[in-house]
């Protein structure tokens, strides 16, 4: 039997589903988030940068994003 992989990037309807916003506001989250952290537009967000940044429960986001 082989193993799920977990996820460790987050994505636009990650933040949707923890913040209770609409596409768009998530979107512009995640901009802000990578422009916060000094990643360039091509680059990914971990979900655990996000949980830092933001300073979030990890076991809270994990069940929030079924992980």
């Amino acid at each position: 039997m082989t193993k799920k992989a977990k996820r460790i990037l987050l994505e636009i309807n990650d933040i949707k589903i923890l913040t209770g916003s609409s596409y768009i506001t998530a979107y512009r989250s995640m901009i802000h988030l990578k422009d916060a952290l000094g990643k360039k537009k091509h680059q990914k967000v971990t979900i655990s940068e996000y949980i830092t940044y933001h300073g979030l429960n990890f076991d809270e986001v994990a069940e929030s994003l079924s992980l």
